[in-house]
């Protein structure tokens, strides 16, 4: 698994977001719907998520909501 040990800053817009849950059904230990404002929100364990998962996650994303950073 490439980039195994660096973790990865998780952040979905607001605003950006229209609820599709594409980014749920790829990465659901990543991502939840949160129903009440219809957008996804990453789950706190984002970070430990496969990084090839999350930008997966991320390009099917059809408003580009979705942002991935390395972190400490």
């Amino acid at each position: 698994m490439s980039g195994a040990g660096v973790r990865v800053r998780v952040r979905v817009d607001p605003e950006l977001c229209i609820g599709t849950g594409e980014c749920a059904r790829i990465a659901p230990a990543a991502f939840r719907i949160d129903e009440s404002r219809g957008v996804s929100v990453p789950r706190p364990e984002a970070a430990r998520v496969d990084r090839g998962v999350l930008e997966e996650a991320a390009h099917a994303c059809p408003t580009r909501a979705i942002a991935l950073r390395s972190g400490t």
